[in-house]
């Protein structure tokens, strides 16, 4: 196996992944649009050899891999867990992995499992819990490359594509099938009779079962990262930390980011977090940065919008744009 992990370990060098490639650890991490969706990859060949053919994942991979994504700061709409052995087989082989292992990725929150090894494309969903309140679409692939010593009698080269619908709840399963000529085709027959399968799984819950807002934690999560940063005396941080969230609906991120902003005057980014204030205080937020980088036709508009201003304040802002306008001239 070194020369497949020496392989994997070049071939991923430049990607930024959440935990670099352990051949070790029994488990990888990837993430994949824009961080909504993560796949952990299995290693389901632990004690394969000459003489022993049956699909096991390290005892603890999984929950240690649970741990792991619980202690990053993100939630994830959408968990994928990929291995390589079967989940069920005939009574006289055993080259699959025990089914227990499955119900223990379901009950950690992964809701699909794509897995390989038997040759044929196949979708099933399956359930832990007596009301089905967690549930994970399971689907395995046909192989692409096995030769016909290896192939189920009428089985052909297979592969699968996957399309994920946009709400991260429900997929379709699309076969693709070698027939005469060489040539790929939509597979139609058995469980694809029409060339693909919908299949579906649950959201993301709570360990009492309630659907989470991944959104919504995502957003305190980075709260409180940005709030420690800004603590801890670097506002840089804090602001690299909310990038990418919507301020306009968090009131204490978009704060911090304030805070953060006017620590290390930076007008420019301050005039883009409150270009639309939202309280007379951010109001003089606002013409504060705009004075700063010379936009003193917006500031004057500003200020003479918000009445409420002080009248010491006012004077003072006043007085700034008029010398300011003096010296441009």
């Amino acid at each position: 196996m070194n020369t497949y992990w020496d392989f994997t370990e070049n071939f991923y060098s430049d990607v930024p992944l959440l935990k670099p490639v352990d051949r070790n650890r029994g488990y990888q991490l990837f993430e994949l649009h824009d961080r909504q969706i993560v796949i952990a990859g299995f290693d389901s060949i632990s004690g394969n050899d000459c003489f022993a053919y049956a699909g096991a994942i390290p005892q603890g991979t999984i929950s240690r891999c649970s741990l792991d994504l619980r202690d990053i700061p993100h939630s994830y709409d959408l968990r994928i867990a990929v291995w390589h052995h079967s989940i069920y087989g005939p009574p006289l082989q055993e080259d699959y992995v025990k089914i227990e292992q499955i119900h223990e990725m379901i009950g950690l929150g992964f809701q699909l499992g794509l897995h390989g090894h038997q040759h044929i494309a196949a979708t099933t969903t399956h359930y832990v819990h007596l009301n089905e309140s967690q549930s994970m679409a399971v689907v395995s692939a046909g192989s692409l490359c096995a030769g016909f010593r290896d192939l189920p009698r009428g089985v052909n080269r297979q592969y699968n594509l996957i399309v994920i619908e946009d709400d991260l709840c429900n997929a379709r399963v699309h076969v693709r099938e070698m027939a005469e000529g060489g040539q790929f085709h939509r597979k139609k027959n058995g469980a694809f009779s029409q060339g693909f399968v919908e299949i579906a799984w649950k959201t993301s819950t709570d360990v009492m079962g309630h659907e989470i807002d991944v959104n919504q934690e995502n957003i305190r999560r980075a709260t409180l990262q940005a709030e420690d940063a800004l603590h801890k005396k670097n506002p840089v941080k804090a602001l690299q930390i909310l990038e990418g969230i919507e301020l306009s609906s968090a009131p204490h991120a978009r704060k911090i980011a304030i805070q953060s902003a006017l620590k290390i005057e930076s007008w420019e980014i301050l005039s883009n977090l409150v270009s639309q204030p939202k309280s007379t205080e951010e109001a003089i937020f606002l013409i504060t940065a705009l004075i700063q980088i010379n936009d003193l036709e917006q500031a004057e508009v500003i200020l003479n919008t918000y009445n409420d201003i002080d009248a010491t304040i006012r004077n003072e802002f006043q007085g700034k744009i008029e010398i300011k306008k003096i010296l441009r001239s």
